[in-house]
């Protein structure tokens, strides 16, 4: 059944891409040249639409391939999602023809409705893989504030696109571009977060929206792993590097506050509680350390194979 679905999506989205280049406008002028002031605006705008499709299903094929079966439920959810995405290419022609006001609230609203379907689909699919991978409640959280935040934020794009029409038109453009970068950064931090253990999620999670100093750096690296087509430590080491850097930096400032807490206190049940959690840090300190040391240790084997 999840492979009939799967196809049956895939045929409609290859059809709907495929009226929407039928509409791009190439005209001629009386001197028989084509009309490049209309053509190139209107390659942008199918480019918007182009990329709004192709992240849907981005998004879609990477939980398909992680559930065993499709529910009858999110069954339902994905036809709808389907019959609203076949509208874009009428919505698209609309917004080559005139791009005002009203069109593009038009546009906007039908993105909208697509993009809560997708978000109502998406979360049901990852609950389903959550729940038959046992994972941790830290990654369900991380996937409900993912949703929320893209519901707000679409929200705000339709006021915009409301009062600033011109405006909400160059966030169209360049949304589809942040969201497929978005897709590749979320699918490899994926990667990296099923082979952490307990300790490990807790501090990312804790910490996700900056996890070492520089929060562009953590998107620099994992755009950085997706291209080198990295798996995980074995094949990029430096990722783990630098979140074992940032964990240890962070472990090393709790046991120095602890450390300044004892040096003032003189209640025996304090100092034995703050020695406790040093010792729960120290130890956690450790772990790092063999961590660390294995992952260097499982890059040099494969460059000694080398030089040998």
């Amino acid at each position: 059944m999840k492979e009939r679905v799967v196809m049956l999506g895939d045929a409609i989205i290859a059809i709907i891409i495929t009226i929407m280049v039928l509409d791009l406008p190439i005209k001629l002028n009386q001197a028989g040249n084509i009309e490049f002031e209309l053509l190139f605006p209107s390659v942008g705008i199918y480019f918007i639409s182009f990329c709004f499709v192709g992240n849907f299903w981005y998004q879609t094929a990477q939980v398909f391939n992680l559930v065993n079966k499709i529910k009858n439920k999110d069954f339902v959810v994905y036809m709808i999602l389907m019959f609203f995405l076949s509208l874009v290419p009428a919505f698209t022609r609309l917004l080559i023809e005139d791009t005002n006001r009203e069109i593009v609230l038009m546009y906007g609203l039908l993105t909208f409705i697509v993009t809560i379907f997708l978000q109502i689909l998406l979360n049901s699919l990852e609950q389903q893989i959550n729940e038959e991978k046992k994972v941790k409640d830290g990654v369900q959280r991380k996937i409900r504030f993912k949703h929320r935040g893209t519901f707000v934020f679409r929200i705000f794009l339709l006021v915009l696109a409301y009062f600033y029409p011109k405006l909400g038109l160059v966030v169209y453009l360049g949304l589809p571009i942040f969201g497929f970068l978005q897709n590749i950064i979320t699918h490899e931090e994926d990667i990296y977060v099923d082979q952490m253990n307990d300790e490990q999620r807790q501090y990312y999670f804790q910490s996700q929206n900056q996890p070492w100093d520089n929060g562009f750096q953590k998107y620099a690296a994992l755009i950085r792993s997706s291209m080198n087509n990295a798996q995980g430590a074995q094949k990029d080491p430096e990722w783990w590097r630098q979140f074992n850097h940032q964990w240890q930096s962070e472990v090393d400032r709790k046991i120095a506050t602890i450390d300044k807490e004892l040096a003032k206190t003189e209640d025996p049940s304090q100092r034995q509680y703050l020695n406790q959690k040093k010792e729960k840090l120290e130890n956690q300190r450790k772990q790092i350390d063999d961590y660390a040391k294995m992952i260097s240790d499982k890059h040099q084997r494969p460059r000694e194979s080398k030089e040998g």
